[in-house]
Formats: C-alpha cells, structure tokens, sequence
C-alpha cells in the first residue's frame, strides 16, 4: 500500500465568475502611512470582507458599493477579477477573503468581517495579568502566497484608550475571533504585543479527547476548512482540501537511549562555576551541582561534578544572566582548546522570572527512575559540551565511526546575512573534512552586489541568491539552512512554511468513536453487533474475542458509559494489547459506533498521523506544474497524545545536476540526521554538522564582534 502525506498546501478553485457576479471589489492604498483615514473610511461602511495584499495595501469586498467620502491620503478604485493580476492580486488573497468570513465553531456560518485575518480565540484563551490588564492569545489563519495554511499564535494585550491610527481589536465571544475595531465603542480594547515573558502557545495537536483536539491547531484548521467548504461552496469550483503526496523513501533509525550520552565523557571531569557577583547565578549552579553529584547515572560512568569559581582544565558548564535582560556587562566566556565551556542562562535554563526571589530549577524526570542524569534539559548540555570538545578538537568524535567515515566525502556550506543596504553581504562558511576525521572551516564575506568573481565561495552564494529569487533581505537568507555538497553536486536544504498537517476529520472521528464519557445503550450496540457478526472473516482470536465481548455487553446495564464497558471488558482479559481484542479493536473502529481503543497512535500504513514519525521523502507539485523535492523529519519515538509543534518540512532543490539525485542522496542526508543533536531522543532537522558549522560560526562571532548583525549601514 503507497503512503501518503498531508501537508498545510491546500488544493482549491475559485469560482471567478460567481465571486464577480455577487460581490463588487475596492483596492484601498494608503498613502503617507495615514491609517487613521483608512481606519475612518472602514468604520464608515460595511464591506463583507477585506484582506491585506501588501504593506498599506488592501483588498474589500462589497455586496453592494457604499458612496465613500474622497479623502487625499487613500486612493480607492474599483477593480474587475479579471484585471487581479495586473494588481498583484491573487488566488490566496480571494481564498483570504472567503477565510476571514468563516468562525471556528463547528458548525459555523459565514460572519462578515472587518478584520484583514481570521484571528481565532477560544473562551480560556483569556487571562488577567499581574497588572490586572486582560491578555488573549489567538491564532492567526492565514493563506500565504505558496498556498499554505498558516497558522500562528499571536498575543494581544488589553489598552485602555481607542487610537485611530493604530489596529485595536475586540473579542467576539459568539464567534470564537478577534476583531479589528474601526470606531470608539465600549471596551475592552487590546492591541498586539506581549508586555510579559510568558510565552503563549497552542497545542500543535492533542489527542487526548475530542475536546482538546478541537483546540489544538490541527482541530482549528479542520473546521475552518470544514465551514469554508460548507458556507462557500458557490465560489469554489473544487473544495478546499490540505494537499496529499506520496512518501516515495522512508528512514527509520531507531537512537540510542538518551543517557548513552554520559559514556561520551567517562571519566572526566565536569565543572560547574557560576558569573561573579550574582546571587541567582550562584544559586542555578548549586543546585546544578547537587543534582548532578545524586545522579547514579553519573556516578556509574565515573564522572567528577566539581563546584568551582572559576573554569578548569576540560568540561565546564558556566552560569550566566542573560545579557538582553539589562546585565551591565557580558560575562560570557569562550572555549579554548583545554577549556571546553558550555553556557546555561539562569532566564532561559533556571525558567527566572522577574520578581523571583531565587531560581527554582529542578530536574524535570518522569517515571519511577528519578536520576537528574535522565533531565532532557542536562542531557542536551552534554551533548552541547561533547560537540564544543570536538570543535575544540577540530575532529569528529561525538559520532558513530561508521557515521563519520560517511561524512567525509561532503561539503557544507552555511550562509549568515551580515546587513543590507547599501551594500548587502552574507557570510559563507564551508566545513569539509580530512580523511583522519579532521574538521576543516573556511569562510568568506560575499557581496550581493558583486557576484561575478570566480570563486567557490561567491558561486555558490550566487546559486542560492537565484534560488531564492535574488533577495537581498534577511528574512530570504534565514530561509536557507545550507549547501551539500557530494560528488562534485551541491543541494540547497531550505527550511518553508510547510508542515505536515494530520488528517483532522479522520483523528475527530476517532477520537469520537472513543470518548469514555460516551453514553452507550446496551440493546443498540448489541443489535449493531450482530449486524456486524456476518463480516467477521473466519481468523479465530478474533471471533472468539469478539464473541466474548458480546457477552460482556450483555450483562452490562441498560445504559453505561464506553469506560464502563472498557473495564468490564478488562476484567474479561480483552486488555487491548491481546492479539484478539487488538483485532476487534480494529474492526470495530472500522465498521462500528464505537471501539474501546483507536489505531490513532499506532504505525499504521494509512494512519491520519503520517510525516509525525519517521523521516521521509515526498515531492510537491508547485504553481509552475513542477516538483519539488520535500522531507520531514518526526519523532524517532511512539507518539504522544500531546504533540506540541509541528513537523516542518524542508525543500531539497539540486543548485547543480538533475532532481534524480536527490533519490540517490536522500538515504545518506538521512543518516546524517538519525543523530541527537536538536532534541533529546529527536532526531536532527539537518544533516548534523551543519551544527558544527554554526557551533563554529557563534564562537567566531564571540571573538569578533564585527561579524555580528548589523541592520544598514550609513
């Protein structure tokens, strides 16, 4: 059976000549930044929908043309779909318009709106702050110009006074959204901005119920598009569906346990010292040490935790403030050659939050086993000090030898935009390496204006500026991962808005057919039973599990909750891990009301999680009738029910040679990246010594000071 993978590019046909017919359309520019004029002339009529389609660029949407009053700081004009190209109009900005409209309640209707985004809010999604000031979070559904789904969380917090020039929003409880308020009306008002250091953030996906699915960022999506398809369908000459392609390679690379780490540094020592002078500094570190001077883990691998002052010979850990927070001076201090340092934060490691009286830290460890040796949090430290050591070393020894005698035969180039204009320049680092294992750096500034030198550093920084299309902005080149280079070809890994995106209606269903508050009626699941018995195949355990069932159910009361049924049936010995009971598990999910355990994190070959575990190949049709090589990179673990990000994919575009060899180099690039370097127990989003490489280019910058970011230059 082929496996394929969902992603957020959505497949749909907008029907121009039914839009046109129902609707008048207004492209508004304003001029000398006048968004008060804007933000009068909308709270002044009743456009359907509207959408932004560039900075102070906007598109309205109209049932009927209202009369508007001229106003010198906007230039409106009514325009035909037909002409939408000769104003940079296109597909996702119409599909925008019909998104801003929907609700995320399920049902929804169709809702006029004012606001140029569908910002989506759930009632907990409100709190009052310390400064007794309302917060909200929201997520922002939007339609990018590569026709993805996108969907990001965005705070606002509540002002006190209306301001004509500025986006105020208001919350439409009714309609689960945030809307933008155009007139002085009653409060609350908020604006967009965090004034706090808490992080909000949404579930990326949660499997635990129903109810928590449909607040995760997969349920949101699925019911956007679920009511669009619903409440649109006369504009939509073909649904709005997330794109599906086939898995064409697959890497399943089991890693090693995560506290294996420890036997990299056996026998060493460990010195933990703190910045000078600073109560909390001190304190992160005591504790650091104490928990790790309890670890049996530790101890079994020989290692000495010492408490010192300052560093010493070999592996250091040292803790500092954060230098953004206001510190007067950057305690921050570098590696050399004996002196391996890693650097933890006491805001960032010790989770300090302003107003604390000390730094709270303890080892986050699940299970029985308690040893801070197994803390995610230490473990990644030391597989930071362990990457330093070999950088140090100028070798790879962190991996496997059979890994590294592989690695030898690439390139790789890492690329940092420095500044813009006048004179836009990037960085280019390449690592290469010896057939002793030895790392080799190299870099080279590259000017964008001048490309023309025959050089490997500026032509292959002239590849990646075409494929990019010659953008001279930050945000293009912080795009760009890096150039693998492997027998004389150079591929171009490029990270996009692109995630895997889980079949929602499917997971829904499931998540339904398993609800353990369910209210089941014994005579109706036992009539649907017996319907059902005539398509149970001749395979023995599991007849006679099914059979038992039956007989369970039958001295069930006349109603019971799925729970109850479920620890009847355990009581049976129909646990769900028995090979019969897993079968009429499967069965039932299939052909029943309801199954007392869903196949939804199992590895299955048609599962609605496919491109959440494991890595993988696919290609993606684009706008041009092409395709483009994808992979994703999921958990090398069994899935959880609360999955907190996405899985990102990332473009493999051949710089030099033919789209061919991406099958031949995909397996390679994937062992590269069956390493632990990001994540605990994760797998590496790149091939790993792009970490090497960008491990090395922080230090560089540590040491000069000009190579780090500058915005312009006068």
């Amino acid at each position: 059976m082929q496996t394929m993978v969902q992603t957020t590019k959505l497949d749909y046909g907008i029907n121009m000549l039914q839009l046109q017919a129902d609707f008048h359309f207004l492209l508004v520019k304003v001029a000398n930044n006048a968004y008060a004029s804007y933000n009068r002339l909308i709270g002044s009529c009743m456009p359907q929908a509207l959408t932004a389609i560039g900075k102070g660029k906007y598109l309205l949407m109209f049932k009927e043309l209202p009369m508007l009053s001229h106003d010198d700081n906007l230039n409106v004009r009514e325009i035909l779909l037909e002409n939408k190209s000769q104003f940079r109009i296109f597909p996702n900005h119409l599909l925008q318009l019909l998104v801003n409209e929907q609700t995320a309640n399920s049902p929804g209707l169709s809702e006029a709106s004012k606001t140029p985004e569908l910002l989506v809010v759930k009632e907990n999604w409100c709190q009052q702050c310390s400064d007794m000031r309302l917060q909200c979070f929201a997520i922002n559904v939007k339609v990018n110009w590569e026709q993805d789904l996108e969907l990001r969380v965005q705070t606002y917090t509540e002002t006190a006074e209306f301001k004509w020039d500025k986006p105020i929003y208001k919350i439409d409880a009714e309609h689960e959204r945030l809307v933008r308020c155009y007139q002085p009306t009653n409060g609350p008002y908020f604006v967009r901005g965090n004034r706090k250091r808490n992080r909000n953030s949404v579930e990326f996906l949660s499997l635990q119920d129903e109810s928590s699915f449909l607040q995760s960022k997969v349920g949101i999506a699925q019911t956007v598009l679920n009511n669009l398809n619903r409440n649109e369908k006369a504009y939509l000459t073909r649904p709005v569906t997330f794109h599906k392609s086939l898995v064409e390679q697959y890497s399943r690379t089991k890693l090693n346990e995560t506290q294996a780490i420890w036997k990299q540094i056996a026998g060493s020592q460990l010195t933990i010292y703190a910045q000078p002078d600073d109560k909390l500094s001190t304190g992160l570190a005591d504790r650091m040490a104490i928990e790790l001077m309890k670890s049996y883990i530790v101890k079994e691998s020989k290692i000495q935790i010492k408490r010192m002052s300052k560093a010493q010979s070999g592996l250091n850990i040292q803790v500092i403030r954060d230098e953004r927070e206001g510190t007067a001076k950057d305690y921050y201090e570098i590696s050399a050659k004996d002196q391996i340092i890693q650097h933890v934060t006491v805001e960032k490691f010790g989770n300090y939050r302003n107003g604390d009286e000390e730094v709270r830290w303890k080892p986050s460890v699940t299970g029985k086993d308690k040893d801070p040796g197994r803390d995610v949090s230490i473990i990644k430290l030391i597989q930071e000090l362990c990457i330093k050591r070999d950088l140090a070393r100028k070798r790879l020894e962190f991996v496997e030898e059979a890994l590294a005698i592989k690695t030898l035969a690439f390139s790789f180039y890492y690329f940092y935009f420095l500044h813009e204009s006048p004179d836009p320049e990037v960085m280019v680092i390449k690592l290469s390496f010896t057939s002793k294992k030895e790392m080799v750096f190299s870099k080279k500034k590259v000017s964008l204006n001048w490309l023309e030198q025959d050089d490997e550093f500026t032509r292959v920084c002239q590849l990646v500026f075409f494929s990019i299309f010659s953008a001279k902005k930050q945000f293009a080149w912080d795009s760009v991962e890096c150039v693998v280079e492997f027998e004389g070809n150079q591929v171009l890994i490029q990270q996009l808005n692109r995630t895997v995106m889980p079949d929602g209606d499917r997971i829904r269903k499931q998540l339904s057919l398993n609800n353990p508050k369910r209210i089941l009626s014994r005579e109706k699941i036992l009539n649907e039973l017996n319907k059902l018995r005539s398509l149970i195949s001749d395979n023995e355990q599991l007849a006679a599990a099914y059979k038992i069932l039956q007989q369970v159910i039958v001295g069930m009361p006349v109603s019971f909750t799925l729970k109850e049924l479920d620890t009847a049936a355990r009581a049976q010995d129909l646990t769900p891990r028995k090979n019969g009971m897993k079968q009429v598990n499967r069965f039932l999910e299939a052909n029943a009301s309801f199954t007392l355990k869903t196949t939804l994190q199992r590895e299955m070959p048609n599962s609605p999680l496919t491109g959440m575990k494991w890595i993988g190949l696919t290609r993606i049709e684009d706008s041009n009738l092409g395709f483009n090589a994808f992979y994703f990179v999921g958990s090398s673990r069994s899935l959880q029910t609360r999955i907190p990000r996405a899985v990102t994919l990332r473009r493999l575009l051949p710089l030099t040679g033919d789209d061919e060899m991406i099958d031949n180099l995909f397996p390679k690039l994937a062992a590269m990246m069956s390493v632990e370097f990001v994540r605990s127990g994760q797998y590496t989003v790149v091939p790993y010594p792009v970490k090497y490489l960008r491990e090395f280019w922080l230090s560089e910058q540590r040491k000069y000071p000009e190579y780090r970011r500058s915005k312009n230059r006068q």
